[in-house]
């Protein structure tokens, strides 16, 4: 009876290691396939928040270049209404001024008596006009704006107005524009590294039932997984 008991005892002594081997390999494969999954996910929640705070700063970038666009339209339009509403009907008063008391001067060259008086007269006030204006426009008294047809030269009135501020004349929305294209193209490109991380958790998910080629299955998912992290490390460097 002893003998039997340790017969059978013997008999199934190799089933049983064989049963335990299966079961650690089993276990084993598992937690091969939790590890990858568990990564996987890792590497995916970095790459779309990677993803996530570069389209941000796309949206930033792109909100600030409408900002100074909105600032430099502002100024230029500044500009352009005080020097057209403000110092140009001065200008042409004082230029039209100037051209009576020229024509009255003339006038008064070939009269006599009350006329030539009454010419000068009216030559002197438009010559008051004149001092009186150009106390408070520059423009039309200036002879950098002058032209030779006797007009102004608003373009060049205007850059210099201009100029008093550049710092206003530095910004630059187009920059701002195109940073904020380059990184929502940037997010772009990390979003799709998003594609083989998930393939490698969908090779992970395979591998489970697939006791045979769960270690095959397994390292092509940590392959595809670290391409996936490479694809997103060269876009952050390079992109």
């Amino acid at each position: 009876m002893t003998g039997e008991i340790i017969e059978g005892t013997a008999s199934e002594s190799p089933v049983v290691i064989v049963a335990e081997l299966g079961v650690a390999t089993r276990d084993h494969g598992h937690g091969g396939v939790a590890i990858l999954l568990t990564v996987a996910a890792v590497v995916a929640a970095a790459i779309g928040f990677l993803a996530a705070m570069t389209a941000s700063s796309a949206n930033s970038s792109w909100q600030s270049a409408l900002r100074t666009e909105v600032k430099r339209s502002t100024a230029a339009m500044e500009d352009v209404h005080y020097l057209y509403q403000s110092e140009l009907p001065v200008s042409v008063r004082i230029i039209q001024a100037r051209l009576v008391q020229s024509e009255l001067l003339a006038a008064a060259q070939s009269q006599s008596g009350p006329t030539r008086a009454a010419l000068l007269l009216e030559a002197s006030i438009q010559a008051h006009v004149v001092s009186d204006l150009s106390q408070t426009s520059g423009l039309g008294t200036n002879p950098k704006y002058a032209m030779p047809s006797g007009g102004l030269d608003l373009a060049k009135a205007l850059a210099d107005l201009r100029a008093e501020h550049p710092e206003l004349l530095a910004l630059d929305p187009d920059a701002l524009q195109a940073t904020g294209d380059r990184l929502s193209h940037k997010a772009q490109l990390t979003t799709v590294a998003l594609l083989p991380t998930s393939g490698a958790a969908f090779l992970g998910v395979l591998a489970q039932p697939f006791r045979r080629r769960r270690t095959f299955l397994l390292r092509l998912g940590g392959l595809t997984l670290a391409v996936g992290a490479l694809m997103t490390l060269v876009v952050q460097v390079l992109a």
